[in-house]
């Protein structure tokens, strides 16, 4: 067979780039990577420059021994303190979001109700938690309305603003078209307080997990604050440090999770949809 009847070869399929996929690896390696290692660093050289016992600081690979060795009595209690901060954090965005929907559709209620929620915001946890166990004692239903009290702030204020953030233009084309304050509220105000509502998840999720263990702390017979109680009167510094770097790192997993379901709403074009 000649050269001319033979048949050309096929072209390759478009193959992966590898120098974009290695420079992706790299920056998600160098994101993930240096909050560990300056945690660690910073770790190790206050052991090395304080001079303080191991009780009070103790090593890393001692504390992560404990989390490996210890996990079953620690994932007991890790497991109530996430029920309470599950359950808070959801009535906290009930509230909140709830406030925030009455104060734009009765303008009155703010005046009535904003005082009171600001007093409840600033009223020390210390005085909060006593009040609360001296009520309802020391178990779940304490926890939740703490959880609760502390995180319904930051959503109410947070969601007012961004159902207030509507273009003027787009509201006052609804109102041409005659549209009920319910097509309002779904086609504009919600769309455009997208960004406001998800802030405030950041902050009232993050924090409702170091906000329950504070609860637990203070009166609680189980939860991970309760653990960090028993582990001082044990002069277990190994524990809680193990109980402080798992919170630390819930915390940061709920406002990374949050913080990148937040960047894929495509919030924008659901309110320029209405126009």
């Amino acid at each position: 067979m000649s050269d001319a009847t033979r048949e050309a070869p096929k072209p390759l399929a478009a193959g992966v780039d590898w120098t974009a996929l290695r420079r992706r690896v790299g920056r998600e390696l160098v994101r993930f990577g240096a909050p560990v290692v300056s945690i660690f660093g910073l770790w190790y050289l206050a052991i090395l420059f304080s001079g303080l016992p191991e009780f009070v600081i103790p090593r890393p690979e001692r504390v992560l021994s404990t989390l490996i060795n210890e996990h079953t009595f620690i994932t007991i209690h890790l497991l109530e303190t996430l029920k309470a901060a599950a359950i808070g954090f959801v009535l906290a965005n009930v509230v909140g979001i709830g406030l925030a929907i009455l104060f734009v559709a009765l303008p009155a209620g703010r005046l009535l109700v904003m005082p009171a929620a600001i007093t409840i915001r600033n009223v020390p946890y210390v005085a909060l938690v006593s009040v609360l166990v001296l009520a309802l004692g020391d178990g779940l239903l304490t926890k939740v309305l703490v959880v609760t009290l502390a995180g319904f702030f930051p959503v109410l204020v947070n969601t007012y603003r961004g159902l207030l953030s509507a273009d003027p233009i787009i509201l006052d084309r609804m109102r041409i078209l005659d549209a009920g304050w319910r097509d309002i509220f779904l086609r504009v105000r919600l769309p455009f307080s997208l960004p406001y509502i998800v802030a405030a998840q950041e902050i009232a999720g993050s924090g409702s997990i170091i906000v329950t263990i504070v609860a637990e702390w203070m009166a609680s017979s189980t939860g991970l604050g309760y653990v960090i109680n028993r582990a001082m009167a044990q002069y277990r510094g190994d524990q809680v440090y193990a109980v402080a770097l798992l919170a630390a790192l819930l915390s940061y997993g709920i406002y990374s999770f949050v913080h990148l379901l937040g960047q894929r709403l495509n919030w924008r074009d659901s309110g320029r949809g209405s126009r």
